[in-house]
């Protein structure tokens, strides 16, 4: 069995009394429809690109009104915060959950964020490594004393406790060697980035496995990926393929590699088609075509879980047929 997530879309609605309804209505329906897990992504100072900048308190608003939908992060800057605050958050939104949370941590790459919070952007490496450790070690013993480089905290109290013992899911993200084997040793799975091919996909999947051997930890992948499905391929065209192209602008500096060459070809402005953009990249096309797709992923890496992107509109009414198409005619193939 295949397990299918999806990102949550931020519909804000800015005049409006409520203005995360239409948010937290798309997420009750995935709910219904089977989807495993909604996640948000997180930024701060960057209203552009829609992540919101406090993912737990929207996490929390959906989780009162959902009862099977996990909720997760994914991911979390966590280096931009104390790692007490992090630990009294996730484990807030467990607690309201009923045990349905997940924290999908990353580094981010954007030197501003950090800068925005006073922090030196070359050393959030280090502080993700002990904001981790505070977090295991805390939500393990009950206890949240640390002295570390970055964060020294006295024996103190952990409040609230997780649900899911001994903690909520942790996973970590990255693309980077150091990022995945990071995942391996002190994450309960690795959230793989959407950017990057299967040749590529299955190097890090091989280093990432093994790390877990060497660390004796069970590996657990998280697969993201770009995603689209409609009843034909030349709506696939004209819906989604130009959204890809700027999606590609927009996280440039964040693919692991520069060998990828219809990536490069997108990014230089020069011709590709949609079969070749979508073969071993993205979960795309008509129903039968994303089946194909997934089982090719299914085959070469075997990934645990599957965390789409749906990335072809903006319209509440378009966005929630994609979802409701996929439900109905591609999950069923994989449970």
């Amino acid at each position: 069995m295949v397990r299918f997530s999806l990102m949550l879309p931020t519909f804000v609605d800015a005049a409006a009394s409520r203005p995360y309804a239409r948010t937290i209505a798309f997420a009750e329906r995935a709910d219904v429809l089977g989807y495993h897990m909604g996640t948000f992504g997180h930024h701060s100072f960057t209203p552009e690109i829609g992540d919101p900048a406090a993912p737990f308190a929207l996490l929390s608003a959906i989780a009162a009104r959902t009862e099977r939908l996990r909720l997760g992060t994914g991911v979390y800057l966590a280096p931009l915060h104390h790692p007490v605050t992090l630990a009294e958050q996730a484990a807030t939104l467990d607690q309201i959950s009923g045990g349905r949370a997940v924290l999908g941590v990353g580094l981010g790459y954007r030197p501003y964020e950090y800068e925005g919070f006073g922090l030196d952007f070359h050393r959030r490496g280090g502080r993700l490594e002990e904001t981790l450790t505070v977090l295991r070690n805390g939500w393990s013993t009950g206890d949240f004393g640390f002295d570390g480089e970055h964060f020294q905290i006295p024996s103190c109290a952990v409040n609230p406790p997780c649900v899911q013992r001994p903690h909520l899911p942790i996973l970590v993200g990255g693309s980077a060697p150091r990022a995945i084997e990071r995942a391996a040793r002190l994450g309960d799975g690795w959230f793989a980035l959407p950017q990057e091919s299967l040749a590529v996909m299955q190097a890090q999947v091989d280093q990432y496995r093994d790390s877990c051997r060497a660390h004796g930890r069970t590996p657990y992948i998280c697969l993201m990926r770009n995603a689209w499905v409609a009843p034909t391929m030349g709506q696939v065209a004209s819906e989604w393929l130009p959204r890809m192209v700027d999606f590609h602008h927009t996280f440039a500096e964040a693919r692991a590699t520069r060998d990828d060459e219809v990536i490069e070809r997108l990014l230089a402005g020069e011709a590709f088609s949609l079969e070749e953009y979508i073969e071993a990249r993205a979960v795309a096309g008509t129903p039968e075509m994303c089946i194909a797709e997934i089982q090719r992923w299914v085959d070469a890496i075997a990934p645990d879980e599957f965390s789409l992107i749906f990335g072809g509109s903006d319209d509440y009414v378009r966005l929630s047929e994609a979802v409701e198409l996929f439900a109905r005619e591609v999950m069923p193939a994989f449970a």
